[in-house]
């Protein structure tokens, strides 16, 4: 929440992470958080696995 609030006080939009396609816990955390899916990028990891690439939407500082 912290780096979300400073994001947003510095004038960005969006916050973007990565996440392994296999990881539930961590993509329904992060969806519950606001996180939406954007994007994937093939054999992110070193073992080959795939990541989503997510984005949670900022609202502009006020």
């Amino acid at each position: 929440a912290a780096a979300a609030a400073e994001a947003q006080a510095r004038g960005a939009g969006r916050l973007f992470l990565e996440v392994a396609v296999g990881n539930a816990a961590a993509r329904r955390l992060y969806g519950r958080l606001g996180f939406r899916e954007v994007g994937q990028r093939r054999g992110y990891y070193p073992d080959g696995a795939d990541a989503l690439v997510l984005a949670l939407a900022l609202s502009p500082p006020s």
